[in-house]
C-alpha cells in the first residue's frame, strides 16, 4: 500500500490527458452553408467560409499561413471570412478591421493582421524555412484586407479577415461587421455561421 502512491499520481497525469484530449477535437468544423449575403440600400456584402481544402490549394506547395493546428496547449485556430463589399452608395465607406468581431458562445474574438499572423509563425516551434515564410508572407498580405478599408462609392471591395479561436464542437460563429459612410454611428451586419464538427 505505500508504494501504491508512487503509481497513483502518474496514472492520475495520464488519465487526465486522455480526458482533456477526448474533449479537444481537431476535426474541421462542417458549416450548414459557407456563404451568408445581405443586402439593403447601401451595400450588398457577402461573407464566405474559406475551407481549409482552398486554403491548401492557395498556398501550393508552401505552407499556407492560415491553418495552424489546434493543439492540447493552444485549442486556437484561425477562423478565415473572405467579405465581399459592393457600396451601392454616392458615398465612401470605411471600417477598420481591427473593429470586426467574432462571436462563439460567451467568447468574443477579434481579428489578425498579416503582421500578427506572420509574428505568429515566428513565435510557433514548426520547421518551416525562410523562403517559405516570405511565401507565406505574400499570400497573408495578397489576400487580406489592409487595417484600414476604404470603399469607394459605387465600387466593391474584396478580401480576408481571418480571427484566432477557439472552435467547439458545434454551435453558431456570428461575425460583426461595421460600416460607416456618414454619421458617427456604423451600420453593424451581423452574419451566424451554425457548424458542427461530428
Amino acid at each position: 500500500m505505500r508504494n501504491a502512491g508512487k503509481y497513483l499520481f502518474p496514472l492520475l497525469l495520464i488519465l487526465t490527458g486522455f480526458m482533456v484530449l477526448s474533449c479537444t477535437s481537431t476535426a474541421p468544423p462542417r458549416y450548414e452553408s459557407t456563404t451568408k449575403m445581405i443586402q439593403d440600400d447601401k451595400y450588398n456584402i457577402q461573407a464566405r467560409i474559406v475551407t481549409r481544402e482552398e486554403l491548401e490549394k492557395q498556398a501550393g506547395n508552401t505552407h499556407s499561413p492560415f491553418i495552424i493546428e489546434p493543439g492540447l496547449f493552444d485549442p486556437r485556430e484561425y477562423v478565415v471570412i473572405e467579405l465581399i463589399i459592393n457600396n451601392k452608395t454616392e458615398k465612401p465607406a470605411v471600417f477598420k478591421i481591427k473593429d470586426l468581431e467574432m462571436r462563439m458562445g460567451a467568447g468574443y474574438y477579434y481579428t489578425k493582421n498579416s503582421f500578427q499572423i506572420m509574428e505568429n509563425w515566428e513565435n510557433r516551434d514548426e520547421d518551416i524555412n525562410n523562403a517559405d515564410k516570405r511565401r507565406m508572407k505574400i499570400i497573408a498580405e495578397r489576400y487580406m484586407l489592409d487595417r484600414d478599408v476604404q470603399i469607394p462609392a459605387e465600387s466593391l471591395k474584396r478580401g480576408y479577415v481571418v480571427f484566432l479561436a477557439k472552435v467547439p464542437k458545434y454551435g453558431e460563429m456570428t461575425i460583426m461587421l461595421p460600416l460607416m459612410s456618414e454619421g458617427f454611428r456604423p451600420d453593424i451586419y451581423e452574419f451566424t455561421f451554425p457548424f458542427s464538427r461530428f
